[in-house]
């Protein structure tokens, strides 16, 4: 029994060429693959005629941080892919031995590098690595370690024999690895692929079986799986660690592209180029590098971009020489792209080009290298068997679209909808439960309400657009999202009920929450939603905030929603709102400037609570906010804005006059009386122009005043009769006059505006002064 551990490179042909060739040579009895042994149940998935690229995509969920993902793609010409299917086909036990994705590679950003076995190394550990590459760069006089690997492997031609390839390979990969141990995940990682490989053998053995047992790993693990292998006991199948759940972490088939699998557009364990070595897979070096010479001057062309005949001749010319100078037989993907840089490209360049330092392809590169690199990237699309087993959730979006006359593409779509019209109405419904469930190709730019409508509030505007495209993260957005449910609508709320709980008490979050199920069409959750926040709420402890998500709705259930009724999803919502405001305002007693408007919101949520919700213990409130207004330990803002729903409502009975005025004098004049009256007028603005009740209370109150307590009591006063407009000032003034008796010409002295430039000019000249004397004390103005 023979173990034959072959390291190879992701993604390359001449690798995935040799293990269809030690396959087919050797029939072996195993082929063991550097692949997620969690998915070993799941093979057949694999036998699917799919169209590839295709990618095995895992994800993993762990406490306090976001979702880890990681793509495992596959191309024709993967060894991986190769291995798999031409060992079932010569009926090898075929199984993947590296530890699940989930459990290693799963990393919180998916742009990161995945598969590079130097991504999270130290530079003192990357150090032999990067010496040898140099080394062998110098020695062969490549530009990088892409032309290195081309020059030393992918020029071999098809037929050359296994053996000699399969020993390159290992004296190439063994003296990048070296004596390096490898970081913590490589080696657990290596005790994985290693334990596989004993039980193999051993198992080989157990059966009477002499064949080869073909292990398929990438070239930085060969030696540590060759070292290891011989000193384990292989006796017993290792064990394939399970999720605790499948919102743990899963894994499942997704589509995958060209474009991502290119490693100048970040998978930086990829071939650079996949279109071009996709050709060279199929055809062959020759033909692919008579398609990349085509491809690229027709692009160049249709983009507009320089490229005259000499231009082209002195291509072919350069490219013929630049070959053969560097002792390749057939011209090499760099061969190509250096003989169209040293002639097409007039300028000078202020950077090496990306495929010399694996840089990521940008703007600032030039158009014509730039468009040459998107030619042999490819634009090819992999697709699923339509059996490919995925979660119920993916099928139910495809059909809920569908039914809205709505179907994702790869190419962004703007869409205007107006919540007006029903068939608008109901596409978006599902957009809104996608972006509910986290899709991010579902992506609500802006509201808008045009014409006579736009002074509405953002959450009550009717005209939505939206952008809607099957970005990379669609599938597994969805597929993560299959943990709320089977279906779309399913799965809306429970994510919904999800991030209420998750809100932890923020008002503003789990308001959030209840606009988006509104949006969604989910309006038959109110009690589902109300019960969720009635446990979140008592870790809320800002009264403003609370009354500010308590008005919110409030508006949003009295405007309703363009035909939706919204009380049944918010009545319960605004009840608990305004319980919880009460609790706080009962042991509320701090004063501070920048409260008083916080402080006088939360009181006035009651007076529209006892407006919409007549049902509620209308006494009980009632009694409440007037022993809120009597209570001398309240902030002034509080007692004045208690009081002045305690008079909207009726609540002061037959002797409400006396009751006003022996709560407004007595409240501390110079302190207090300004944020007082600026609670009352806030709540009472209508009952202090309708009659002259508080009028009569606050001239009482006034006049029991100093000059200099009303001095400093007046920017107070000042700020509270802000309340009212011109027009209501002219009102009250009427009522001040009639109850200091003043004579008709006095009142017309007093209420009677002055006109003209010499008015406007004094209002100047005072206000200069004015401001004057504020900068000369150093007074804020």
């Amino acid at each position: 029994m023979t173990v034959r551990v072959l390291g190879v490179r992701h993604h390359s042909p001449a690798c995935a060429r040799l293990v269809a060739q030690l396959i087919a040579q050797h029939k072996p009895f195993a082929v063991l693959i550097e692949g997620p042994s969690d998915f070993n149940d799941r093979l057949e998935e694999l036998r699917l005629d799919h169209t590839l690229p295709v990618a095995l995509y895992s994800y993993a969920n762990e406490e306090g941080s976001a979702a880890a993902q990681c793509w495992f793609p596959f191309l024709d010409y993967s060894p991986e892919w190769v291995a798999q299917r031409l060992g079932q086909d010569a009926g090898a036990l075929v199984r993947f031995i590296d530890l699940p994705h989930w459990q290693y590679r799963a990393i919180p950003d998916a742009h990161k590098a995945q598969h590079d076995p130097l991504a999270a190394r130290p530079a003192q550990q990357r150090q032999r690595y990067g010496q040898v590459v140099q080394a062998l760069c110098e020695r062969f006089g490549c530009d990088g370690d892409n032309a290195l690997w081309d020059h030393l492997f992918e020029s071999l031609p098809a037929d050359a024999p296994a053996d000699d390839l399969h020993q390159r390979l290992d004296l190439y990969f063994n003296e990048l690895r070296g004596d390096d141990p490898g970081t913590e995940q490589d080696i657990a990682r290596e005790q994985t692929m290693a334990s596989w490989v004993a039980w193999a053998q051993a198992s080989a053995v157990a059966e009477g079986q002499d064949g080869l047992v073909l292990v398929v790993c990438g070239g930085w693990h060969k030696l540590a799986i060759d070292t290891l292998w011989p000193t384990l006991d292989g006796r017993s199948e290792p064990l394939n660690p399970a999720p605790a759940s499948d919102r743990a972490a899963g894994s499942y088939l997704v589509p995958y592209e060209f474009r991502q699998v290119d490693a100048l557009g970040g998978y930086r364990s990829g071939m650079q180029s996949p279109l071009f070595y996709q050709w060279a897979w199929a055809h062959g070096l020759a033909e692919a590098g008579t398609r990349a010479m085509a491809q690229i001057v027709s692009r160049l062309r249709r983009r507009k971009l320089p490229l005259s005949t000499a231009d082209l001749f002195a291509f072919e010319q350069t490219l013929g020489a630049l070959s053969r100078l560097r002792g390749h037989a057939t011209p090499l993907r760099h061969d190509i792209l250096d003989a169209l840089q040293s002639t097409v490209v007039k300028e000078a360049l202020d950077r090496p080009p990306p495929w010399v330092n694996q840089f990521s392809i940008g703007t600032n590169d030039h158009p014509a290298l730039r468009e040459a690199l998107l030619v042999l990237t490819g634009d090819g699309v992999g697709r699923l068997h339509a059996n490919t087993p995925l979660p119920p959730l993916l099928h139910d979006v495809t059909r809920r679209l569908a039914d809205c006359g709505l179907q994702v593409q790869r190419t962004p779509q703007t869409l205007v909808l107006d919540r007006r019209i029903e068939a608008d109405n109901r596409r978006a419904h599902a957009l809104w439960q996608l972006k509910v469930i986290g899709v991010r190709g579902a992506t609500l730019k802006e509201t808008r309400a045009p014409h006579a409508s736009r002074q509405l509030r953002a959450e009550l505007r009717f005209e939505e657009h939206w952008a809607l495209l099957q970005d990379d993260s669609w599938y597994p957005n969805l597929i993560e999202a299959a943990v709320h449910g089977a279906t779309l609508e399913g799965a809306a709320r429970q994510a919904l009920l999800t991030q209420v709980e998750g809100a932890d008490g923020d008002p503003a979050a789990s308001t959030e929450c209840l606009l988006h199920a509104l949006r969604a069409g989910l309006t038959d959750m109110g009690e589902a939603m109300a019960q969720a926040l009635q446990h979140t709420l008592p870790h809320s402890h800002d009264h403003a905030a609370l009354a500010r998500a308590a008005h919110l709705l409030f508006d949003i259930g009295h405007a309703g929603f363009w035909g939706t009724a919204t009380q049944a999803l918010l009545n319960q919502t605004q009840l608990l709102l305004a319980e919880r405001i009460l609790w706080l305002l009962e042991t509320h007693t701090g004063r501070t400037p920048d409260q008083l408007t916080g402080d006088v919101d939360a009181v006035r949520v009651f007076d529209v609570l006892l407006r919409q919700h007549p049902s509620t213990d209308t006494l009980f409130i009632r009694e409440t906010l007037l022993r809120f207004a009597r209570g001398s330990e309240r902030p002034p803002g509080v007692r004045g804005a208690a009081l002045g729903v305690a008079c909207m409502h009726e609540a002061l009975g037959p002797d409400a006059t006396a009751q006003i005025v022996a709560i407004t004098r007595a409240v501390p004049p110079r302190d207090e009386l300004g944020d007082f009256l600026y609670g009352l007028f806030a709540c009472a603005r209508s009952q202090a122009t309708s009659s002259d009740l508080i009028v009569q209370a606050v001239h009482a109150a006034l006049e029991e005043m100093s000059t200099a307590d009303f001095l400093v009591a007046l920017p107070q006063l000042r700020n509270a009769f802000g309340w009212f407009p011109p027009k209501e000032r002219g009102v009250l003034a009427g009522m001040l006059a009639e109850l200091l008796g003043l004579s008709t010409s006095e009142q017309s002295r007093l209420l009677n505006l002055r006109q003209g430039t010499g008015t406007l000019l004094d209002a100047k000249r005072i206000e200069a002064q004015a401001l004057a004397w504020a900068a000369e004390w150093g007074l804020p103005t």
